[in-house]
């Protein structure tokens, strides 16, 4: 940020230019760099406290402010949600006095002080506006981020994202499967991090699925353009891009990827409620319904892996799931019983899948 301008600001010299040019520079401030760091801390340091303030004016200043909060939680008709309560009087210390000389201007005040003079307070804040939002296992949940951008989780998922989207990139973090209706913005792309991998878009759809217990992460992307990123958001981490109806498939254990053209439908639908497969093979159906039925389902015998299945399900049970792929493919199966556990709960109903004919213990 230029000196000039900061004086010209402070001293209510600007043009409506210059308050534009201002407050784009303070966005521009979530990179710390040595010139911003010692044109502000000079600045504070500039201001002037005398050995005996004013602290009575000072005090009628927080003195007002108080009274201002303590009308707004008792007024019972705001819609606003009170985010906090001053339960004692302000005092007026040396400190209070210097920052009582910017009450007018409390954003840059908070800057200055948190971001340069006090960075781990910055650090902490930033920590503190994380939110997290879960879909337990067996049910699924749509919500909006401040941004605009629309997001469905999948069965046990969870998105952790900030209370405000601040600096250059709009990112999120990912555990599980979710789909993605990006708000457009061109100047600050909307990055999802998950399981050390990364999806880069402005204005997008795309679904992610990226469980901590499975090896794969994989991302289809319906409508616009993404950068799929490797190990951060780095220009030398882009993976590849990926173009509507691709879909990228990413192995951590052969460090392999691949990308293919596919009917995104069989890979977005579960937002719809949609369980669909198209020639999957059953190890990849016994993980989908493990994670859609909350279950474990257990695949016996090897060779049945094969098997591949083209189907549709919407509002069947597991039950009426399992009995038509008894009656399409040459397979069993066999509810287990659950038992009690040594911490006093109880073991995850399983379903094990076997060869027709063939025989469990």
């Amino acid at each position: 940020m230029d000196k000039r301008l900061l004086h010209k600001f402070v001293s209510d010299q600007c043009t409506s230019k210059e308050i534009d040019e201002f407050f784009a520079s303070l966005d521009k401030l979530h990179k710390v760099d040595l010139k911003n760091k010692s044109l502000f801390e000079n600045y504070w340091n500039d201001i002037d406290i005398t050995e005996n303030p004013n602290t009575e004016a000072a005090q009628r200043r927080l003195d007002r402010i108080h009274h201002s909060i303590n009308l707004n939680q008792s007024n019972p008709k705001r819609d606003t949600k009170t985010l906090f309560l001053i339960s004692k009087k302000l005092k007026v210390s040396p400190f209070l006095s210097r920052v009582a000389v910017f009450l007018l201007m409390p954003i840059l005040t908070l800057l200055i002080y948190t971001h340069f003079i006090q960075p781990e307070i910055y650090s902490l804040l930033s920590m503190s506006s994380k939110y997290e939002i879960e879909a337990p296992a067996g049910s699924r949940t749509h919500f909006v981020l401040p941004d605009g951008t629309k997001v469905w989780l999948n069965q046990g998922s969870k998105l952790v994202y900030p209370k405000w989207f601040t600096g250059g990139v709009r990112e999120v973090g990912l555990i599980g499967e979710g789909y993605f209706d990006v708000a457009p913005d061109k100047k600050k792309p909307f990055i999802v991090e998950a399981n050390g991998m990364a999806v880069k878009a402005v204005g997008t759809s795309f679904n992610v699925r990226a469980y901590a217990d499975n090896e794969n992460f994989e991302t289809t992307l319906e409508s616009g353009k993404v950068i799929v990123l490797k190990n951060g958001n780095d220009i030398n981490s882009e993976v590849c891009d990926m173009q509507p109806g691709d879909h990228f498939s990413f192995n951590k254990l052969s460090n392999k990827y691949s990308i293919t053209k596919v009917n995104t439908s069989k890979y977005v639908s579960w937002k719809d409620g949609k369980l669909v497969f198209k020639d999957d093979g059953l190890g990849v159906v016994a993980d989908r319904l493990s994670r859609w039925f909350n279950v474990k389902v257990t695949i016996a015998d090897p060779d049945l892996n094969s098997l591949s299945y083209t189907a549709t399900f919407i509002d069947e049970s597991l039950d009426q799931v399992l009995e038509m792929m008894e009656v399409v493919t040459p397979i069993s199966y066999t509810f287990s019983s659950r038992h009690k556990l040594s911490d006093g709960t109880f073991s995850e109903k399983e379903i094990l899948i076997y060869k027709k004919g063939g025989k469990t213990e």
